[in-house]
């Protein structure tokens, strides 16, 4: 029996460091900045490193550091990137639960990432194409935690969840951008499934859309987390970059602060860490406080190096984090 099982995606994270010019260019009335290479110039770049990433190996490594039996289903090519990627998660302690096909593994390049800006060229091919069929165990588990994905995988995940939740077994769900625009009638029936909901403020913006519902005299992160809790979930929490995160669970309403102090070198993964975090802590029977400042604590971590696996902490660093400065919680 597996404490948790995650399901989703898998890749290759490629950083690249270079000196690009950024350049302002306006389109339909908004200006945005673009990092601009020279047409036909060869670009020296100036530093590299190489990472696991996506979000059931992000979750699935959390998970396990913090002590839980954890399995995590993906699909990934045989092939270097696949390669690593298994013998990253042998490493942390996971099952591997998928398939490895004949597709390529995914991966990503990330351009020159500062702080919270960063350009992403993702590659997508095995990742988005699992099917029920590529899962041959048993799936015994407490919670499954369904990460972000697309087409097939997406759907599989959704099949596994609704069937899982009959079984009574808990469900966490984090979508990612391309999800939340396809808005709520597309995510149905994974919203009513699940029980925990976790995203960010701009994806609970783009799916609550023409559905949110508004009470006066509260702001608009209560609202956004009572349009959502109206969608199925029992708890949901809404992730807001360096202002913390808001979260909603039988009628009480919490905020939770980052340290302002906090060191940012690169975001990638901090989400993932947050989500899975927080989850680990409602797995290990703790209230939401503990569970947010298990959160915030894993996620502060992952932010002060590159890469999203490299500064997980373990339970014991995580609960010596938490015991010498935790980051404060409250009532929204």
């Amino acid at each position: 029996m597996h404490d948790v099982i995650t399901i989703g995606c898998a890749c290759y994270d490629i950083f690249i460091y270079t000196n690009p010019e950024i350049i302002k260019l306006r389109h339909k009335g908004e200006e945005a900045e673009h990092i601009a290479f020279p047409s036909g110039a060869k670009i020296l770049i100036n530093q590299s490193f190489f990472d696991i990433g996506g979000g059931a190996t992000n979750t699935a490594a959390a998970f396990s550091r913090l002590g839980l039996k954890t399995g995590c289903i993906f699909k990934a090519g045989k092939d270097n990137y696949g390669d690593q990627i298994l013998r990253c998660m042998k490493k942390e302690g996971v099952k591997f639960l998928g398939k490895i096909g004949r597709e390529r593994t995914d991966f990503s390049i990330v351009l020159d990432s500062k702080g919270h800006d960063r350009t992403v060229l993702v590659f997508k091919d095995a990742g988005c194409k699992l099917d029920i069929k590529d899962i041959k165990a048993r799936l015994d588990t407490k919670w499954l935690y369904v990460s972000s994905s697309i087409k097939k995988t997406f759907r599989t995940s959704e099949k596994i969840a609704r069937e899982a939740r009959k079984r009574g077994v808990k469900i966490g769900f984090n979508p990612s951008t391309y999800l939340a625009t396809k808005g709520y009638l597309f995510l149905k029936k994974m919203l009513k499934t699940a029980n925990v909901l976790i995203l960010n403020k701009e994806e609970a913006e783009m799916l609550t859309g023409n559905k949110l519902k508004r009470r006066k005299e509260w702001g608009a992160e209560k609202n956004l987390l009572w349009s959502l809790s109206l969608m199925g979930p029992e708890i949901v929490v809404i992730t807001d970059g360096p202002n913390g995160a808001y979260a909603l669970k039988e009628g009480i309403f919490y905020k939770v602060h980052p340290h302002k102090n906090a060191k940012v070198i690169e975001t990638a993964g901090a989400g993932d860490a947050f989500a899975s975090s927080f989850i680990a802590g409602l797995i290990k029977g703790k209230g939401m406080e503990y569970s947010l400042k298990l959160g915030v604590a894993n996620a502060e971590s992952v932010i002060s190096h590159i890469g999203a696996h490299n500064k997980l902490l373990n339970l014991k660093e995580a609960e010596a984090s938490i015991n010498k400065d935790a980051a404060k919680v409250s009532l929204l």
